[in-house]
């Protein structure tokens, strides 16, 4: 059966994948098994979803949707939940616009050396969980239809759980992270 064209039904989104980088920054080629697998692509077909619209550039949770092939392209269906954001006008990170409950962190420097003065390796740095906010979602719709809004406001610095979140590196090379509300542990003065 030869498919041409898919309309996702529900709250669902369907994302042609834009392709993974094959060369490094520097120039060298990189074999398929090195990629990084990408996970943010162009809006083609929205189904219910509220806060998508199609031709919009999203991000999404790197394990999430059913990936799909068309006519040679790669293409992947998700639930709106599963977006993490918008980004609009190409890959800088600080645009991001977070759906939902999620907050784009922008992720302290790691201590460079230790309390006695003795210099850290990138590997014995201890990953920080401590960051400023850089953007704040709109909030996460409960059953009852009421949205419930972070706790959280932009320029505030916070302490969030640890192995929680999607990091990216932006192209300034600091790190961020994209957490969910419930991942903000307490806000820090």
């Amino acid at each position: 059966m030869q498919v041409k064209t898919l309309s996702p039904l529900g709250e669902r989104v369907f994302v042609k994948v834009l392709e993974a980088e094959p060369t490094t920054v520097g120039g060298i080629l990189l074999p398929t098994s090195a990629q990084k697998r990408p996970t943010q692509g162009e809006v083609v077909n929205v189904g219910g979803a509220k806060a998508i619209k199609s031709g919009d550039r999203v991000i999404y949770s790197k394990y999430a949707g059913t990936e799909i092939e068309l006519q040679g392209d790669a293409y992947v269906i998700l639930k709106e939940e599963d977006v993490i954001g918008i980004l609009p006008g190409g890959d800088d990170i600080t645009k991001l616009q977070p759906l939902q409950d999620r907050i784009l962190i922008e992720v302290a420097q790691a201590a460079g050396k230790t309390a006695g003065g003795l210099l850290l390796t990138e590997e014995a740095k201890e990953k920080p969980t401590m960051g400023k906010v850089v953007a704040v979602g709109s909030g996460r719709e409960e059953k009852d239809g009421e949205v419930v809004k972070p706790a959280v406001t932009v320029g505030s610095t916070v302490l969030y759980q640890k192995f929680s979140g999607t990091e990216y590196e932006g192209k300034d090379d600091k790190q961020y992270i994209v957490v969910r509300d419930t991942d903000i542990l307490a806000s820090v003065a």
